[in-house]
């Protein structure tokens, strides 16, 4: 009851009256009402119309979130006699907003701004009058607009001037086919301002490096009647200068490879140049193998000048790692011909880095991790990257009527990434904005499970990374070998089907690719996609040609059985902007393992599991099925530390709604649940079947973010709705909340403390 009361004040006190602190004869501002009372429109149009202007009317009204201006309330709660430093300072100037008078809205200046704005959508002859509107009681005053936007124009035919300059036949021999000025399209200014950088775009593509869009020009004719227009695009002849007419050719290339920032000392001398392959490279102390150069950069003697291959060679030497500034120049050395330079500044050779952190869980355990990594760049003098790192930490419960183990872990990894395909007897060259790297692993980790378990596992594998533009990567292990090697202590009958479940001798052995697809790299955009698909094989050719059969006897390899699986999970995540202050994120994530031949589960380490602090966040972590299983009834307490799954489902919805500088609030709901693909005595009721949907557990939840940028603290607070492994009829238990109640609290309320966002 104490959290539904004060639910209700909280909710009182912000619905309090805003209005009455203000001044005699103010009213405060609360909107913009705008009515298009022609049809000359279609109905679509008339929507964005209404949207788009009362998006111009300034100033803005007070934010609210969901009707609730809850700024404006803290502001006009600290009151205006406060000291010039303290609490109620901080709260009314910093996280509070004053509030918006209708006495600050000047209708007219606000009515020019939407009579611009409908001539650069194509309506010429649009016209509106404004007003406002007050309640007196509630001293409330809103903006209404009367518009009349009349007919649109729409483009009839696009022309390009021509003249005898070569320039000009550069421009026109593509552009009926390229231009975005088309025949039926509505006038749009920005269309227009599109149109000249794509011109332009195009032009420093085939050479002309001194042009500018503001050398274009153009005319609009709207007398030909029917509303329509004709467009006609010309050069400024007499403001272009003679060097925007010349088509440049590359010359001279020349990288300083060791430059130093430091003023007036800098050396950009070329005496101690080196030629090779056509580019002149300035390392007097050798610290690098001039291939790298000749990989990065994709600008050769003779070549014309084009943008596209200005900026790939500047992005793929940033992202080589090793130069911490990359500085281009091109200079002309005649009126056809450009040198161009390149001054890169390196990292320090070699880095080292402490890590350590504390963690909780949503199953009464606490914990932490340290690291420390060594970085040496640049290790064979080909821009490698030589990375080893030592890692350890610990989980213990603190509480909780589940018993479960301890845990502690040390491991060791050593990665030896080069900046290109790295492939026997094959030289494989790539002209994105980013080089390849071949990457090298080896990896251990030890496991120690309180007095129950040893968990060795060896790693090595031999792979790629490459990006495909701007939103497209792919990463591909052809050669990808584990060996997990789990020791019990005791009698392993005696442990619980849980553990006997988690001894799992194997080997691992098969490639892996995966492909990442990210439409939120670049501008901010209304609707943006993430996809991430993997696909895991192991053992499937060996299997094959042994004719492998668990059931009969498992075959070996080096001694050990080896797993077969085929493995197949995608992610994907949709993200709608609402407003500026609020977000809708969604996530679908599919699992699917398939153990076949002389495996009748995946390993344990490639298994799914349920529940946790970016999972099913009103669950306890990594115990939610599978199927109708449950690990923490009541009949099941203290035997369960974690259960594992073959095939999992989940989807998850979040709104977010940022509340002040760092503070972002959500509310969520969680969907899903883990299976096996065959039958199992330690997990019965868990096998996937076609009544899966019937087992899909939910939660919901409230959330705080702390996004500090360099870190994003999260706490969610999440219940179940759902819960699959009770009677059919009875899995929904919503109906069952009893917030009042601390027994319901103690058994159902999930606190989640994460670090970055869950999805």
């Amino acid at each position: 009851m104490k959290v539904f009361f004060l639910l209700v004040i909280t909710c009182v006190f912000i619905s309090c009256s805003n209005t009455k602190h203000l001044a005699k004869g103010e009213t405060l501002f609360t909107g913009t009402r705008v009515h298009i009372i022609d049809h000359e429109a279609s109905k679509k149009e008339r929507k964005i119309l209404i949207h788009d202007l009362n998006a111009l009317v300034r100033p803005k009204p007070n934010t609210s979130f969901f009707g609730m201006r809850i700024k404006l309330r803290l502001y006009t709660a600290a009151g205006d006699s406060i000291k010039k430093k303290g609490l109620r300072q901080w709260i009314r100037n910093k996280v509070g907003e004053a509030p918006v008078l209708a006495s600050s809205v000047k209708l007219n200046t606000n009515q020019e701004l939407m009579d611009n704005y409908l001539q650069n959508k194509g309506f010429f002859f649009g016209k509106g009058s404004g007003s406002f509107k007050t309640d007196s009681s509630k001293r409330r005053t809103v903006a209404v607009f009367e518009i009349k936007t009349g007919p649109q124009y729409f483009i009839n035919k696009t022309f390009f001037v021509k003249d005898s300059s070569r320039i000009n036949g550069d421009i026109d021999s593509a552009f009926d086919k390229n231009t975005l000025l088309t025949a039926g399209a509505p006038y749009n200014l920005e269309l227009i301002k599109a149109e000249r950088l794509r011109i332009d775009r195009d032009l420093k593509e085939k050479g002309y490096f001194f042009f500018k869009p503001d050398y274009l020009l153009i005319i609009v004719d709207s007398t030909i009647g029917d509303k329509k227009l004709n467009l006609y695009v010309k050069l400024k002849h007499r403001e272009i200068p003679p060097d925007a007419f010349s088509r440049y050719r590359i010359n001279d290339v020349f990288i300083y490879a060791n430059f130093k920032l430091n003023g007036r000392d800098a050396d950009t001398s070329k005496d101690q140049a080196i030629l090779f392959d056509s580019y002149h490279i300035i390392d007097p102390k050798k610290k690098y193998k001039p291939a790298i150069f000749s990989d990065a950069l994709l600008f050769e003697k003779g070549e014309i000048y084009n943008r596209t291959d200005q900026n790939s060679s500047v992005s793929r030497l940033i992202n080589l790692g090793t130069f911490k500034f990359v500085k281009n120049r091109l200079e002309p050395v005649s009126d056809s011909l450009l040198d161009v330079f390149y001054y890169l500044t390196s990292y320090p050779k070699k880095s080292l880095r402490f890590q350590i952190g504390a963690l909780t869980q949503n199953d009464n355990k606490a914990g932490s991790q340290a690291s420390v990594s060594w970085k040496s760049r640049n290790t064979f003098k080909g821009a490698e990257e030589l990375n080893v790192k030592l890692h350890g930490g610990f989980e213990m419960q603190y509480s909780g009527i589940t018993r479960q183990s301890n845990i502690y872990n040390v491991g060791t990894e050593t990665d030896l990434s080069i900046p290109r395909f790295v492939v026997p007897f094959i030289k494989i060259q790539t002209s994105d904005n980013t080089l390849p790297h071949t990457l090298f692993k080896l990896k251990y980790n030890y496991e120690s499970q309180s007095i129950l378990l040893r968990i060795n596992s060896y790693t090595a594998a031999y792979g790629y990374n490459w990006k495909e533009g701007v939103h497209k990567t792919h990463q591909l292990y052809p050669f990808n070998f584990t060996y997990v090697k789990t020791d019990t202590l005791g009698d392993i009958s005696k442990l619980n089907a849980y553990y006997s479940a988690l001894v799992f001798n194997v080997i691992i052995l098969g490639p892996t690719y995966e492909f990442t697809y990210n439409s939120q790299a670049g501008p901010s955009r209304k609707h943006s996609f993430y996809f991430d698909g993997l696909i895991d094989l192991s053992g499937n050719i060996l299997g094959i040609v042994q004719k492998a059969d668990y059931e009969k006897n498992p075959d070996l390899l080096f001694g050990s059985p080896y797993a077969q699986y085929l493995k197949v999970q995608p992610d994907f995540r949709y993200y709608f902007k609402v407003s500026n202050s609020l977000n809708l994120a969604s996530r679908l994530l599919a699992g699917v393992g398939i153990p076949n031949g002389n495996s009748k589960q995946l390993p344990n380490i490639k298994q799914f599991w349920a529940g946790g602090n970016s999972d099913l966040r009103g669950f306890p972590s990594r115990l939610v099925g599978p199927g109708t299983f449950t690990a923490y009834g009541e009949s099941k307490q203290g035997n369960y530390f974690q259960t594992l799954g073959d095939i999992k489902l989940e989807g998850n919805v979040e709104l977010r709604h940022h509340i002040y500088s760092f503070l972002n609030a959500a509310v969520f709901c969680d969907a899903g649940n883990i299976w096996t693909y065959n039958s199992s005595t330690s997990f019965p009721g868990g096998k996937f079947s076609t009544g899966f949907y019937k087992e899909i557990a939910v939660d919901a939840g409230v959330g705080l973010r702390f996004d500090f940028k360099i870190l994003v603290l999260r706490l969610d607070l999440g219940i179940p709705i759902r819960k699959p492994w009770l009677p059919e009829n009875d899995r929904w238990v919503i109906n069952q909340i009893q917030f009042g109640d601390p027994t319901w609290r103690k058994n159902n309320m999930v606190l989640n403390i994460g670090i970055g966002y869950p999805f």
